[in-house]
């Protein structure tokens, strides 16, 4: 009887250590599965950080683009302000100019 227990024994330890390897196996996929999405969401989040960087820079360049534009409205209107004035001058001098 001593002799099957031991029998019985060893195949529990067989059967046992088997389930502990195929766990461990198991464990080992999920965590390769898991460093695998980490990797994954990493590099979206560097795309995404890239991307932002892009979106900032075409930002600061159409605000630049508007402030130039604003800036030649600017002297489109007082270069407008002075012709208006210089023809106001003009007409005056040929009154002047007929009358005389």
């Amino acid at each position: 009887m001593g002799v099957r227990l031991n029998a019985m024994l060893d195949s529990l330890r067989r059967i046992i250590q088997s389930m502990n390897e195929s766990a461990l196996q198991d464990i080992l996929g999920k965590i390769n599965e898991v460093a695998m999405e980490v990797n994954q969401i990493a590099t979206a989040a560097e795309q995404q950080t890239a991307t932002t960087h892009e979106i900032t820079s075409n930002i600061q360049q159409m605000s630049q683009v508007v402030d130039d534009t604003a800036h030649g409205a600017q002297e489109s209107t007082q270069a407008a302000s002075n012709l208006a004035r210089l023809a106001a001058t003009l007409q005056e001098e040929v009154r002047r100019f007929r009358l005389a």
